[in-house]
């Protein structure tokens, strides 16, 4: 039982690592062509081409759509990024790392597992710098705030 609990857990923080890092992502996605920049495309490429608001509002909700089917996909594609960080911070926890030193290399992991493995999910829809750089903060902070918990007390004497 206290396996299946141990497991329900990490799902979960895998799932919370996901609704950040992926879920933020795709806000972003959402959001920055209202303010005139496209963050994805080959043509004309990833920059401010336009004013704001860049879309009117049919083409604002076709490209929400749109992007939101790609937050999916990408936390479909970086969800091993996730039970990676996911591990390894539990495995921190487990061996009493203290909380400052786990948030800490919790955000610097994240950070650099989310900056990989969008990198490789970014290219399928030309993904932009700006966007890029969002997904890494919000792994560094899914990494260093959401995902560690409070500090367990040490044993002394076991």
């Amino acid at each position: 039982m206290a396996f299946l609990r141990g497991l329900w857990s990490f799902v979960k923080s895998v799932a919370l690592y996901l609704g950040v890092v992926a879920g933020g992502l795709t806000v972003f996605l959402i959001l920055a062509p209202l303010f005139g920049y496209l963050p994805y495309s080959d043509r004309p490429g990833p920059g401010w081409h336009g004013s704001f608001p860049a879309l009117g509002w049919a083409d604002f909700w076709a490209n929400a759509v749109q992007m939101a089917s790609f937050g999916i996909f990408i936390a479909l594609l970086i969800a091993l990024g996730g039970a990676i960080v996911v591990g390894i911070i539990r495995l921190t926890e487990r061996f009493h790392a203290p909380l400052l030193a786990v948030r800490v290399g919790g955000a610097i992991l994240s950070a650099l597992v989310t900056a990989y493995f969008v990198m490789g999910a970014g290219w399928y829809i030309a993904l932009g710098l700006p966007a890029w750089i969002v997904s890494i903060l919000l792994g560094a902070l899914a990494g260093g705030w959401f995902l560690p918990r409070h500090a367990s007390p040490r044993v002394v004497g076991a």
